[in-house]
């Protein structure tokens, strides 16, 4: 499934799968109604895309292809990309 809309949080997270590895959960907003709040990127897509910032994604719009883990759990993403540049949604701290 193909999804895009603002990333509202981004937790890194012990993957529960890999005790060794860590993955990032991103609850995100303004994605279209049936389709998920919260996806997992695995450190699989973290480490080709080393220019993931965990801190510095919040209110940015992103697009990304996700499909749901077996057994209707979590959504995880595939391939995610982050809009540069101008933030949608500014940190209002």
């Amino acid at each position: 499934m193909h999804i895009h809309g603002i990333v509202m949080s981004a937790t890194l997270k012990d993957d529960p799968s890999h005790a060794e590895q860590v993955e990032l959960e991103l609850a995100v907003q303004g994605v279209g109604a049936g389709q998920p709040r919260r996806i997992v990127v695995p450190m699989s897509v973290l480490i080709a895309n080393p220019d993931i910032d965990p801190e510095g994604i919040k209110g940015h719009a992103f697009q990304a292809k996700v499909e749901q883990e077996a057994g209707g759990g979590r959504w995880v993403v595939s391939k995610i990309a982050f809009a540069s540049g101008r933030v949608l949604r500014p940190d209002p701290s």
